[in-house]
């Protein structure tokens, strides 16, 4: 197949592949535990509007559409997304048998697009970039068209695409910067200038946009806002220098040299169509995408932005690939195995995908090294919260530390309760605290109703570490009790989620507000390397507030060994944690060594559990950290 002759490439091949990769992804839809974000778009699906102060209305509309047909569940929430990552490469085959002529060709061009890994990747989830990405391409096949024909109803489609991709994202305004290269580069551009099915298409743009304008202002601009000015820092960001090599990563290496000289035919024949059209989605998409990426915020996910810009450069692949064929040298040996890189890039994403899928906690945690912690935890935290709601009233309210939590959680109870969300950092950060306000689901709305007890969940690695001490205690002036119930540790990498039973501040005011211990291991270093006889060192530091540290147990392998000295002197954490009010300062290291001899060659993990002298405190673990003996 790496060959792609023609008598292979036939619409049967398309076909099958094309139901194969979306059977796949339609078990791994089934399986995966949505995104926050897939929640939260959830959360607004269930709420229609004209839009919403974090992103235009279409995708909730989408969710919608699922969960009408398909009920509150994965599948029902992302099959209208499995059906657009689908129809995708169909869509620029479309195009290519229209510009090329010749079905083998643009069999060739959608064989290349199905692999790509950002369209499996998000033909996976339900999040506005995969109909963004359609909508785009689209345009400029509407576009194509209309500049060759005229015709008014290529303009219209053309007016409704554009409309539709402004109810999508707010980064459908790289189709503005699309059509103003086309304009100036191409002379196809400046004659359509002339022509009133451009204007016919810009109007019909505009009334799509209207909505999303109209809702803004009358809620403070609060989405335009956030996405312009609040989320990015409008400063250099070194890290963005990194972005064309995470390009290469995602597009494959071999197929990114490809595009890269498809670009370069695109620029040397820009005065015809499609090329100008190729060479003005590079610019308007890719290249802004490039700039404003060593400008704006790096610590969200944005690999997927430049997509709708490479896909126009498609269709110079099968000119290329019969160029590059003939040629004995590094050309055809590009031209020989890039479709197979780039399927093995897509199988790549479909095992990553499928373990974090799993139940298996170290497959969800490997999986996270690639994809991020945001599809980690969420039913463990949620099954916990079932079992431990059964045991409270039953018009108890559920509240929750940020809104990702909180759309999780409303998810996974079926939107049977109202689900409160605290005021935390990460609902200004991702600009989703106006829409919480809008919902009367925020802390102020809260504190305003009558209820007489709750269970708080707090995502504890939704902060910083350094963070912790003052947000709990602040959660004693919130609440008149706080009394800690469980913690739901997630494999080994510090995700874990906090359990409280709180009461409102309306009520007596006691001193039954406690704050959950913390503590560190200074000692062992992760994957420190030891000799058989070698002692190992285990210390640190442990606080609670108010009561101190009744005593710190040593685990290794998840047994416990023994107790380990503590209020030893560690002047440092009182500097560290300034608010802290822990009797034992500076009193308050533990130490304890594990004999030589004790460990067994081979890889061992090192926690601890801390108890502090509150009689109903909660136990609660740190680390592991990983050693190994030689």
């Amino acid at each position: 197949m790496s060959a792609l002759h023609p008598d292979i490439v036939s619409n049967r091949a398309v076909l099958m592949v094309t139901l194969t990769l979306l059977a796949m992804r339609v078990l791994i839809a089934a399986w995966l535990p949505l995104f926050g974000d897939e929640a939260f778009y959830w959360q607004e699906s269930r709420v229609l509007a004209v839009s919403y102060t974090d992103l235009p209305p279409l995708t909730a509309w989408l969710i919608a559409l699922g969960t009408a047909l398909g009920g509150d569940t994965l599948l029902g929430v992302r099959w209208p997304f499995l059906l657009i990552g689908a129809a995708l490469p169909l869509v620029l085959r479309h195009w290519a048998i229209w510009r090329l002529g010749n079905s083998a060709d643009a069999n060739r061009v959608a064989l290349y697009a199905m692999f790509l890994p950002l369209i499996n990747m998000g033909g996976v989830l339900a999040l506005p970039d995969l109909p963004l990405t359609l909508l785009m391409l689209q345009a400029f096949v509407c576009l194509d068209r209309a500049a060759d024909s005229n015709r008014a109803r290529d303009w219209a489609l053309l007016g409704l695409c554009l409309g539709a991709a402004l109810l999508t994202h707010w980064r459908a305004a790289a189709l503005c910067t699309t059509g103003l290269a086309w304009v100036i580069l191409s002379a196809r551009g400046r004659r359509c200038l002339r022509s009133p099915g451009l204007w016919l298409a810009l109007l019909l743009a505009l009334i799509g946009l209207l909505p999303v304008l109209w809702f803004n202002a009358t809620h403070d601009w609060s989405a335009l806002r956030f996405q312009v000015l609040e989320r990015n820092p409008w400063e250099f960001q070194p890290s963005g220098l990194w972005i064309a090599v995470e390009q290469i990563a995602v597009l494959t290496p071999l197929l990114a040299v490809l595009l890269l000289c498809a670009l370069s035919r695109a620029r040397k024949n820009a005065d015809r169509g499609p090329f100008d059209l190729m060479l003005s989605a590079a610019i308007g998409v890719v290249a802004l995408y490039l700039l404003v990426g060593l400008f704006a915020d790096n610590e969200r996910t944005r690999i997927h932005w430049p997509l709708p810009g490479y896909l126009p450069l498609f269709l110079v692949l099968p000119l290329l690939l019969r160029e590059w064929q003939a040629d004995p040298g590094w050309r055809g040996r590009v031209a020989r195995w890039t479709l197979a890189s780039t399927a093995l890039g897509a199988l790549a994403v479909f095992c990553v995908m499928a373990a974090a899928s799993s139940t298996r906690v170290p497959y969800q945690q490997a999986a996270a090294r690639v994809l991020g912690a945001g599809f980690i935890g969420w039913p463990q935290a949620a099954s916990v919260t079932q079992r431990l709601l059964k045991s409270h009233p039953a018009d108890s309210v559920l509240i929750a530390d940020n809104f990702l939590l909180g759309a999780e959680l409303d998810f996974a109870l079926g939107g049977t309760r109202t689900v409160y969300v605290l005021d935390h950092p990460r609902n200004i950060k991702h600009g989703r605290q106006a829409q919480i306000e809008i919902w009367h689901r925020a802390e102020r709305h809260l504190l305003a109703s009558k209820w007489q007890s709750g269970l708080l969940v707090i995502e504890v690695h939704a902060r910083a570490p350094g963070e912790w001490l003052a947000a709990w205690q602040s959660l004693c002036h919130r609440f008149a009790t706080v009394r800690w119930l469980h913690e739901e540790r997630i494999g080994d990498n510090g995700t874990s989620f906090l359990y409280a039973d709180v009461t409102p501040t309306v009520a007596a005011q006691s001193d039954a507000c406690q704050v959950p211990v913390i503590a560190h291991l200074d000692f062992p270093k992760p994957d420190q390397m030891l000799g058989v006889g070698d002692a190992l060192l285990v210390s640190g530091w442990a606080i609670a507030d108010s009561a101190g540290v009744a005593e710190v147990s040593v685990w290794v392998d998840d047994v416990r060994i023994a107790l380990a000295d503590i209020h030893l002197l560690a002047p440092h954490v009182k500097k560290q944690w300034p608010n802290s009010n822990d009797p034992d300062h500076p009193n308050v290291g533990f130490s304890y060594t594990i004999e030589p001899g004790s460990l067994a060659p081979g890889r061992h993990l090192i926690k601890i559990a801390v108890r502090s002298r509150s009689a109903d405190a909660l136990v609660r673990h740190f680390g592991p950290v990983p050693v190994w003996v030689e």
